[in-house]
C-alpha cells in the first residue's frame, strides 16, 4: 500500500467497519434476520484484511467492539467479536494469502466450530449455566410447537395415550443431541459464510483460488479415528453407566452422520458422472434412489466411512 493509495484505502476500511457493526445490530435487534445477519458478518472485516493487512483488520474488529459494547449487551458483544468477526479475519488472511479452496474452507468451518463454543464455555464458567440444557422457557416452546402439531392433525395416527410420552420422548432427544446440532449449525454457517466470500471476493475483483469441486470433496485417513472415538464413548458410557461418555461418544457420531453424508454423496456424484451409459438408466437409479431414501442414505453413509481409507476415487492429498 503506496502513500498515495492509502488514505482511499483506509476509508474503505472504516467503511467496511460500519458495514459489519449495522449488520451486527441488524441481527441484534431483528431477531429473525439473525440467522442472514450471522453468515455476512465476517465479510466486512475479510475485505478489510484483504484491501489493507492484518493489522487494521484486528484495529477495525476492536473499534467495532467498543461500539457493540455501548449499544448491545457485552456478552453479545463478545458473540460478534470473537465468533462472527475472527472468522473474517481467518477468512482475510488465508484468501489474501492465496491458499487452496479445500484448505481456505476447512480452516474455515473448524475455527467456526470452535469459536461457536467460547460463548456457552465462557457462560458456563462465569454463571454455572449450561447451554446444552433446556430451559423451562425452551421446554415450553417446544411443548407449545408439539401442541400446534396435534391441533393440525399431524398426531393423529399417534395414539393419545401415547402423545404425552411422544413429546417428552422428541424433548429429551433434542436436549441430548443439543450439542451436537450446536457443532453441525456452526459448520454450515461457516461453510455459507465461505461461499458468499468467494461471491463477494468475484463482485471486487480479487484474486480468487480455483473451486473445490463438490466430486473432489475427501477425508483424509487418520478420520477414521472419528466414528472409533464415538463408538469407544459410547461404549464405554453405556457400559458403565457414564452419562457424559454416552451423550460424548452419540453426539460425535451424529456429527460424523453428516460429515460422512457430505463425502458420501462426493463419492456417489463422481461415479454418477464418469459411469457412461444412457441418460434414462442414470434418471431411473436416481428415482428409485429417492424413493428407498434410506437405503440409500445408509450407503452414502457407508461410502463416506470407507472412502478415506480406500480412496475409491484415486484422489491425490494435498501437500
Amino acid at each position: 500500500m503506496t502513500t498515495g493509495e492509502k488514505p482511499g484505502v483506509l476509508a474503505q476500511g472504516v467503511a467496511f467497519a460500519a458495514l459489519f457493526v449495522v449488520i451486527g445490530l441488524v441481527g441484534m435487534y431483528l431477531p429473525p434476520l439473525y440467522f442472514f445477519a450471522a453468515m455476512l458478518l465476517p465479510l466486512p472485516v475479510m475485505m478489510i484484511v484483504l484491501k489493507t493487512d492484518l493489522r487494521y483488520g484486528i484495529l477495525g474488529l476492536t473499534a467495532a467492539g467498543l461500539i457493540f459494547a455501548v449499544l448491545i449487551p457485552l456478552e453479545a458483544a463478545f458473540v460478534l467479536v470473537f465468533q462472527y468477526g475472527l472468522l473474517g479475519i481467518v477468512y482475510g488472511v488465508l484468501f489474501k494469502k492465496g491458499d487452496s479452496s479445500a484448505r481456505i474452507l476447512s480452516a474455515g468451518v473448524l475455527f467456526a466450530v470452535v469459536s461457536a463454543f467460547l460463548y456457552p464455555a465462557l457462560s458456563y464458567f462465569l454463571t454455572g449455566n449450561n447451554l446444552f440444557i433446556l430451559g423451562e422457557e425452551e421446554r415450553r416452546s417446544i411443548e407449545q410447537m408439539l401442541a400446534a402439531y396435534r391441533d393440525a392433525g399431524m398426531l393423529e395416527n399417534v395414539p393419545p395415550e401415547w402423545q404425552g410420552d411422544a413429546g417428552a420422548s422428541i424433548i429429551a432427544f433434542f436436549e441430548f443431541f443439543l450439542p451436537g446440532q450446536y457443532v453441525v449449525y456452526a459448520a454450515a454457517q461457516g461453510a455459507v459464510t465461505y461461499f458468499l466470500a468467494r461471491v463477494c471476493l468475484q463482485r471486487f475483483n480479487c484474486f480468487l483460488p480455483p473451486r473445490l469441486a463438490f466430486t473432489n470433496i475427501s477425508l483424509p485417513w487418520y478420520s477414521i479415528w472419528g466414528p472409533i472415538a464415538g463408538l469407544a464413548f459410547t461404549m464405554a458410557g453405556d457400559q458403565f453407566s457414564w452419562a457424559l461418555g454416552a451423550r460424548t461418544g452419540k453426539n460425535l457420531l451424529f456429527i460424523l452422520f453428516w460429515l460422512y453424508m457430505i463425502t458420501g454423496l462426493s463419492v456417489a456424484a463422481y461415479f454418477f458422472r464418469k459411469i457412461n451409459v444412457v441418460w434414462f438408466i442414470k434418471l431411473v437409479f436416481l428415482v428409485f434412489a429417492i424413493i428407498y431414501l434410506p437405503f440409500s442414505m445408509m450407503i452414502i453413509v457407508l461410502l463416506g466411512v470407507a472412502d478415506p481409507l480406500v480412496n475409491f476415487r484415486r484422489l491425490h492429498p494435498e501437500t
